[in-house]
């Protein structure tokens, strides 16, 4: 595998984690991007899923940062978005609203319903407050 000079990382590393991750797919499981299809790559973390080896050029490399959407959990609250403790009782002084309030989402996500959460919950946080 040849690696541009202008790819600000260092090659023989890039080389030896691409290697790593095509050497570790199981390609006795045939890939089907309409279902999850268990096609895995054995690296850290696990690739479970839709696993393609990266053989064919050109590559592109496009820097990235993560970011958390929702979390599908959170604090526990109550309606008027109080942090309750374990059993049950607030914690003074404590509000959550928005993604980091718990209880509204656990299998799914309606779309464009964070806002909706974040303007409702914090208004009544913030009246409670």
């Amino acid at each position: 595998m040849r690696v541009r000079p202008e790819l600000p990382l260092p090659a023989q590393a890039f080389t030896a984690t691409v290697e790593a991750f095509n050497a570790s797919i199981d390609r006795s499981m045939p890939l089907d991007p309409t279902v999850r299809d268990g096609r895995r790559a054995e690296v850290q973390p696990p690739k479970s899923n839709w696993a393609s080896p990266l053989e064919k050029p050109p590559f592109y490399a496009y820097p990235v940062t993560c970011g958390i959407t929702f979390t599908f959990g959170g604090l526990r609250g109550d309606i008027d978005g109080r942090v309750l403790r374990a059993d049950g009782s607030p914690i003074p002084g404590l509000f959550a609203c928005g993604e980091m309030f718990g209880g509204l989402f656990s299998g799914n996500y309606p779309g464009g319903s964070g806002l909706a959460a974040g303007a409702v919950f914090g208004r009544r946080a913030g009246r409670a407050a």
